[in-house]
């Protein structure tokens, strides 16, 4: 296992497997799956706000993700309701493995139309059903 845990904000472990699944561009989301993947029992922190693919993100301005306006605060929320959903608590550790369980038990599809149904919550609930990181 890496010493160095890896911080990843809550809503971006739904995008994650979303992208692995269908593969929908990102800047940054490529990176993150790759560190994932290459050691699956690495600490993951997930947090509420910026994280490791934050910085490098074109949308990231040192403070805020403003790919539109009022996105960080949105993104927030978003977070700690999947944290909430998740049952862990901001700055929780665990591996790429134990979240893509929880991702499994606990994101139905009511969860995440309640979350993020403004996105695709039908396509997130049938990819976290899935081995997403395939491990």
């Amino acid at each position: 296992m890496t010493d160095a845990s890896l911080v990843v904000r809550a809503h971006h472990l739904v995008c994650l497997a979303h992208h692995a699944a269908y593969g929908d561009e990102h800047p940054t989301l490529p990176i993150l799956m790759k560190a994932f993947r290459e050691d699956m029992d690495r600490p993951v922190r997930v947090v509420v706000g910026p994280d490791d693919i934050c910085e490098p993100c074109p949308y990231w301005n040192g403070e805020a993700c403003v790919r539109i306006e009022g996105m960080e605060p949105m993104n927030q929320r978003k977070d700690a309701r999947f944290l909430e959903a998740l049952g862990l608590s901001d700055g929780e550790v665990r591996t790429p493995r134990e979240l893509q369980t929880l991702m499994s038990e606990r994101l139905t599809l009511d969860v995440l139309k309640s979350i993020c149904p403004e996105c695709q919550p039908e396509s997130c609930a049938e990819v976290v059903k899935t081995d997403w990181l395939g491990g």
